[in-house]
């Protein structure tokens, strides 16, 4: 009974471990958005920033597991000033968010 209870344990961690955590959907969805600035549909690229929100309050606990309490708070704070920067149709401004989302994201993923 021990060892089918650790094969288990052992089939969960690895079966939990083989899909990424998120990154890569989320650094898809920022060079989609940087992308989406060459000639800008303001309306894709706020539809994006939303999906972006969304996904990261779908994985909001993964980000409490992988980065500290500071790190994660500044990503959410970051998506929503992109949002922010978005809505004005900003080109600049929704440039500089993408990089500092970009940036946050690559120190939550330097682990």
């Amino acid at each position: 009974m021990k060892k089918v209870m650790v094969f288990l344990c052992c089939l969960l961690f690895l079966t939990a471990c083989t899909s990424p955590i998120g990154g890569a959907a989320f650094f898809d969805y920022i060079n989609a958005l940087e992308k989406g600035l060459d000639e800008p549909d303001w309306e894709e690229i706020s539809m994006q920033a939303k999906k972006l929100k969304k996904m990261y309050e779908k994985d909001k606990w993964k980000f409490q597991l992988i980065g500290d309490e500071g790190e994660y708070e500044e990503l959410y704070k970051s998506i929503n000033n992109l949002l922010a920067t978005v809505k004005e149709k900003d080109t600049l401004s929704t440039r500089m968010e993408i990089a500092n989302t970009r940036s946050l994201l690559e120190d939550i993923y330097s682990l």
